[in-house]
């Protein structure tokens, strides 16, 4: 793609590379993650605030992939400062639901419950209210 909204569609596009690596054993998707989490990090030195959120949520996300729980645990809570503190309330619930599936997956469910709350919370009040229909028919809490 030429056009790249400052790193928006690597971003959505690394998610879901990721997303197929956890599904398949093919490789393909992990090396498109890296290469999108590679070109979220040149924007993010570009402009730390837009991106800098973004980068730190794909790098728990490969961590999660890898098995490196302590590291990945630290990237979630960094990306979900880094996108408070920078008012990107949408992605700050992006990295809450995908922190809570992170800790459902480790058998963490009373952190997984606080990720999913804040999530819900989080959408909400970016007025995603489908979004939060759909977590509450799909949290396996």
């Amino acid at each position: 793609r030429k056009c790249r909204f400052h790193g928006m569609t690597d971003f959505f596009d690394c998610l879901s590379f990721l997303a197929m690596a956890h599904q398949s054993s093919d490789q393909k998707w992990i090396l498109s993650a890296n290469k999108s989490i590679s070109n979220i990090d040149n924007f993010a030195k570009i402009c730390p605030s837009n991106c800098e959120h973004k980068l730190l949520l794909l790098q728990a996300e490969m961590k999660s992939m890898t098995g490196e729980a302590k590291e990945a645990i630290s990237k979630y809570e960094l990306a979900i400062s880094a996108a408070e503190r920078n008012e990107f309330i949408h992605e700050q619930a992006i990295a809450n639901e995908r922190a809570a599936e992170f800790f459902l997956r480790y058998g963490d469910s009373s952190r997984a419950a606080h990720h999913y709350g804040e999530a819900q919370s989080l959408f909400l009040k970016w007025g995603a209210q489908r979004k939060v229909d759909d977590l509450l028919m799909s949290i396996a809490l």
